[in-house]
């Protein structure tokens, strides 16, 4: 442990050279031995011909051609590079693995600037990085090691630490041309550990060099770059730098129940370690029913029974576990001076010797080669004897969550520790050795083409040239599909430029291999645009390292990346569980909370993973998505299958084919083409006329073609028909129903409705009156005898001066404005009602004036709206009266109701409305029998007798000029003339039309109870 040399190993121990060489290593059979090797190695390393034509290697370009390239082709608007726009796009297949290769290569924050070799297509259409970020473990963590001690320095000196800004460019700033405003610029200072010259002379000059000591034969293997040996005061040297994120427990015992192997039995038997993850059970409980009789449970024992511990249930699987064939047996403890079993005393001969006894005891290495014996693995003697380079995203700096949870620390940072934890062991019971397969390599493959050159840049200049190629591309994708109210910013927004419609929308949807592309490159995007922010001197290297920390610890706040894959929320939350362990670790003592903590290191390596799983996946989405753009969609083998909202269409297109084929085979070859339109167009037209229930005839229609069109109609119309009773059937069962075949069927039944209504209408033109002139004139005596009886007088025409008038008026508006108190979206209609009801509350009189008016006068009436109120067991007609118009009847309501009333019009057997109770009804009922003269009196056989009878359709058989002349009997002749004009009007859905010219209407009106304060419709269809 003394030498300061290299360590071999188990290498064959070198001769000295003052002993002969042995016979085989003799001069001249090296020199035989090395011809022999020539001749054999002749073939194999000779210049590839092929055909003649010489391979020669392809030589660096200068930097200046590949931004020349990139600056021409800027935004791909230009003419001339229209046929570099199918390159471009077919690059964006590859853009996954350019930004893997680009992150993979980030500066660290010990360096200012860092050139990489590039690959880049000769169009400018993508460039890769070209080198793969090896790193000799033990230098790589020294030198995050010093990061840390810096950054914790800095974060304690400097009081207000200001975080960088995010996005650190707006959206509508284009990237940065790197010739025009970063080449020239000197960077600001890196972080970097100030060295002192004696402790740290043997890393001194290389420490924070880029591949350190890679020209170094004595300790690196050479340019490849692929093992190392240090000598033991460079290794101590880095492991006192890296001691700040190496863990300082040497003792395994420490590790006792909170190991690999503790987990994977607390997951087997779901029993939670303290502080440890927690697992569902490998197998479920069985049933306690089945179980054989036996100590344990025999029911005629007492049995106390305490709890097991969970350490002594692990420590003693076998005795206490119900299924210890799936537990990991492991040793209590560990000891690392195993002592005998006998306890007598060794002496030793005396003329025993010591080996090395001439060699000092202990020499200046000493104490750092036994610190360095209990250092952790990448430290420890034989691994930095002969060590491969690594990879330096595989390289993990945060172990501490495999040791307990420091006591004292809130509540988040215990479960992160959990967390993590689970990660871990699921990641170790996952893992198996990966297979052998063969090498491919995409960058050797392009680079062997003549479209792709190679050059060295500036890792920034590449990151702008990913982003910028990056933009193009999803531009070109967007544009090439006419998507042109949609617009992507410089920052990977996708934003509309108006306010879409559902066409658009539909036609704007990309799939999610667009969506996480532009997601990954806007991530790419924030990374590149803070060292730009760095280089341009806007921020130093302190307030870059932080601004990437939180870049990596919040991707699900910058980016919507876990919307189009969410499997990665896995990798979100486990930055999230990194960064508090880091902060609660780099927050402590003199350096409080707040920005400052600039170690990315960990939540960058999560990110590589992700894009190094996802790359593959995503370059076949990617390559998906274009082959549908150059090619289209083989959709032509498959059958398509008709779905639920293509019913309808699908079978009116069968008929329309049906309807097509009779064309074709009825008319002469030569006018096919140029009338076969012409008669689907008459077609359309007749069945709208069908719909609307308007006659349809073409003058000059051929008579065969006419037939054939009202064929086709027919058969459409009964299929309409009945699949609008079905589907009412259906509803009125209570079946699930899609809302759209609701509303559907609502149409449709209103739409029969009406051509049943004017059919009524028609027949009632041609065969009415149904009421004979002798019925007729009994009706009319019987309601005077009536009338006379009851002693009534008629209701006179509102005077000028009527005494209750305001108040008749304020409660007609009273019901009118109840329909709009719960109302928060108002049409046209509505609001000009409301306005009206508001004007006539301010304006009483003049209303009521208006009201008079047009009782007196108006006698034709615009048209009004029907609508059906689904309740699903039935429908009930809803009318839209015109706004003035309603305000005239509510008033005529309220007066005719108020003078009934007051003349005694109704007996008592009638029940005014649905809010008086039936016993009422049935208590008044019996007190008008008794009232009546001689009721009781049965001395000559006398008897009382109730008739009841039950009428059907009556009002609609009510022929209007014989209820003018019943009403005249009651009401005053102009308000009787005004409400027999009032069932006269013209009824209107949509496009079709309907006048009534016999019966009246009995359905509620929209926003106006007929019955008002007395009741609704069944009391008002009594009352008439």
């Amino acid at each position: 442990m003394a030498a300061v040399f290299p360590y071999r190993g188990a290498c064959a121990p070198v001769p000295s050279p003052l002993a002969p060489l042995p016979d085989y290593m003799s001069e001249e059979k090296l020199q035989e031995k090395a011809r022999k090797w020539q001749q054999l190695q002749a073939k194999r390393y000779a210049e590839k011909r092929k055909f003649g034509f010489v391979d020669a290697q392809k030589e660096d370009m200068p930097p200046e051609h590949v931004r020349k390239i990139i600056r021409d082709h800027g935004d791909m608007t230009n003419r001339k590079f229209r046929h570099d726009k199918r390159v471009y796009l077919g690059a964006l297949k590859y853009m996954p693995h350019a930004v893997l290769k680009l992150l993979e290569n980030m500066p660290m924050p010990w360096e200012q600037i860092r050139d990489v070799p590039v690959l880049y297509h000769i169009t400018g259409a993508i460039s890769f990085v070209n080198e793969i970020p090896w790193v000799i473990e033990p230098v790589y963590i020294a030198q995050w090691g010093s990061m840390w001690i810096m950054m914790r320095r800095e974060k304690r000196d400097r009081r207000h630490f200001k975080r960088m800004r995010f996005p650190p460019f707006d959206d509508e700033e284009p990237p940065l041309d790197y010739a025009d405003n970063i080449l020239d610029v000197e960077p600001l200072e890196a972080i970097q550990l100030e060295l002192d010259p004696e402790e740290d002379a043997p890393v001194l000059d290389w420490f924070y060099d880029h591949q350190p000591l890679k020209d170094n034969r004595k300790y690196v293997n050479g340019s490849t770059y692929q093992r190392w040996q240090f000598t033991l005061p460079m290794m101590s040297t880095l492991y006192r730098l890296a001691n700040q994120l190496l863990t300082d427990l040497v003792d395994d015992n420490y590790f006792y129940l909170f190991d690999l192997k503790a987990f994977f039995t607390s997951k087997a038997l779901n029993m939670a370690i303290p502080g440890g993850p927690k697992f569902e059970p490998l197998v479920r409980d069985i049933n306690l029913q089945d179980e054989d009789w036996n100590e344990f449970n025999d029911i005629n024992k007492i049995i106390i029974r305490q709890p097991i511990r969970t350490g002594v249930s692990y420590s003693q699987q076998g005795l206490w576990m119900p299924h210890p064939q799936l537990c990991c047996m492991f040793s209590v403890f560990q000891s690392q001076e195993p002592l005998p079993d006998d306890d007598e005393e060794f002496e030793l001969p005396e003329f025993v010797e010591p080996f090395l006894k001439d060699t000092p005891l202990y020499t200046d290495n000493t104490a750092n080669g036994i610190a360095l014996l209990w250092a952790p693995r990448t430290l420890q003697l034989e691994v930095w004897e002969d060590s491969e380079i690594t990879c330096k995203f595989e390289i993990y700096f945060i172990p501490r969550y495999r040791e307990h949870c420091p006591a004292g620390q809130p509540v988040k940072v215990r479960v992160s520790y959990q967390k993590l934890l689970k990660y871990y062991v699921l990641n170790a019971l996952k893992h198996r050795p990966p297979k052998a397969q063969k090498k491919r390599y995409l960058f050797r493959s392009f680079k062997a083409t003549k479209f792709f050159q190679s050059t060295k840049l500036d890792w920034v200049e590449v990151g702008l040239q990913v982003c910028r190629q990056g933009y193009n591309m999803l531009n070109l994708l967007i544009h090439r599909k006419n998507l042109n109210y949609l617009h992507l910013d410089y920052n990977f927004n996708l934003k509309p430029v108006k306010t879409l419609t559902t066409k658009e929308r539909k036609k704007s949807r990309f799939g999610n291999a667009f969506h996480l592309c532009r997601e990954v490159l806007r991530l790419t995007k924030l990374v590149v645009d803070s060292h730009v922010q760095y280089r341009l001197g806007n921020v130093d290297a302190f307030q870059l390292a932080d601004g990437l920390q939180y870049i990596f610890a919040h991707v699900g706040q910058l980016t919507g990346m876990y919307r189009y894959k969410y499997k990665l929320m896995r990798q979100i939350r486990m930055c999230k569980d990194l960064k508090h362990l880091i902060y609660y670790r780099f927050n402590t003592g003199p350096v409080g909370k707040g920005p400052g903590c600039g170690f990315w290191a960990p939540g960058w390596r999560v990110w590589l993973f992700f894009m190094r799983g996802i790359t593959p996946l995503l370059e076949r989405w990617l390559g998906n998505l274009l082959a549908r753009q150059f090619e289209g969609r083989h959709s032509k083998g498959v059958a398509k299958t008709v779905t639920k909202q293509r019913v309808e269409s699908h079978f009116d297109l069968e008929l329309r084919a049906a309807v097509m084929h009779d064309i074709l085979d009825m008319m002469p070859e030569g006018i096919k083409q140029n009338k076969a339109r012409t008669i689907l167009q008459h077609l359309s037209e007749a069945w709208r006329c069908w719909k609307a229930n308007i006659p349809w005839k073409v003058p000059g229609l051929p008579t065969p073609i006419e037939n054939m069109i009202l064929r086709y109609v027919k058969a459409k119309a009964d299929w309409w028909t009945n699949t609008a009773h079905y589907n009412r059937e259906r509803i009125r069962r209570g079946a699930t129903v899609d809302k759209t075949v609701c509303k559907k069927n609502l149409g449709r039944l209103t739409r029969l409705y009406l051509k049943a209504e004017q059919e009524r209408q028609h027949n009632y033109l041609k065969d009415g009156p149904y009421i004979t002139a002798e019925e007729a004139v009994a009706v009319y005596t019987t309601t005077v005898h009536w009338l006379e009886s009851r002693r009534f007088s008629p209701i006179p025409f509102p005077p000028l001066s009527y005494k209750h008038d305001t108040k008749l008026l304020i409660l007609a508006l009273e019901r009118l404005k109840e329909a709009y108190s719960v109302k928060s979206r108002l049409n046209q209609s509505q609001r000009e009602e409301l306005g009206l009801i508001e004007q006539a509350y301010d304006n009483p009189h003049e209303a009521l004036s208006r009201i008079k008016r047009h009782l007196l006068t108006q006698r034709a009436f615009k048209e009004v709206g029907i609508e059906f109120m689904d309740l699903y067991s039935h429908l009930v007609p809803v009318y839209d009266v015109e706004p003035l118009e309603k305000i005239t009847d509510a008033y005529l309501d309220q007066y005719l109701w108020y003078e009934a009333d007051k003349r005694r019009l109704f007996p008592p057997w009638i029940k005014p409305a649905d809010t008086e109770p039936p016993p009422l009804l049935v208590y008044k009922w019996c007190q008008g029998i008794n009232n009546l003269q001689d009721v009781w009196e049965t001395s000559e056989g006398e008897c009382n007798v109730m008739l009841e009878s039950r009428f059907e359709k009556m009002y609609e058989k009510i022929d209007l000029t014989l209820l003018n002349r019943l009403l005249r009997l009651i009401v005053d002749h102009n308000i009787a003339d005004y409400m027999t004009a009032k069932n006269n009007v013209v009824i209107n859905y949509k496009v079709m039309i309907t006048v009534r010219k016999g019966g009246v209407w009995t359905v509620k009106f929209r926003n106006l109870r007929p019955m008002g304060r007395r009741g609704g419709h069944k009391a008002w269809q009594r009352r008439k």
